[in-house]
């Protein structure tokens, strides 16, 4: 998936903060299910283009990354709850103590979640195509 964005802030030579314009959601599908209208969000400048602040750039998210990343999100802590409720019975704990297992199960889920996207932020990132604008827009 496509989308101009303006750049905000040069973070590094590899990472930008980049956000979308609001022209830009009007003609967009997913407007309607977007999180980051109005907001700011961090972009990899794989090739190392030659970005200011304030152009307008051309980003690419591949579909298939975006459904990984909110399925690995959502789906594997909650995968742990019924794992930590029936590893807690085989153990011998009572059900209020299986069900305090199973939640702390899930949050053990998202821990996992968290580390795995801190070490491999970069594949799930928008990836920095083509600068659209060569003056800076103020």
């Amino acid at each position: 998936m496509y989308e101009i964005v303006t750049v905000t802030k040069i973070l590094s030579s590899e990472m930008l903060e980049v956000s979308c314009t609001s022209s830009a959601c009007n003609g967009c599908k997913g407007e309607a299910f977007c999180n980051t209208k109005g907001k700011r969000f961090e972009a990899w400048n794989k090739t190392r283009l030659a970005v200011q602040a304030g152009q307008a750039v051309r980003i690419y998210l591949k579909p298939s990354r975006t459904i990984a990343g909110t399925l690995i999100t959502l789906i594997f802590p909650l995968a742990l709850f019924p794992v930590g409720y029936y590893l807690s019975q085989l153990a011998g704990f009572s059900e209020g103590g299986s069900f305090l297992v199973a939640l702390a199960s899930i949050g053990l889920g998202f821990l996992f979640v968290w580390s795995y996207f801190r070490t491999s932020q970069k594949r799930y990132l928008p990836i920095v195509e083509q600068i659209l604008s060569e003056e800076s827009q103020d």
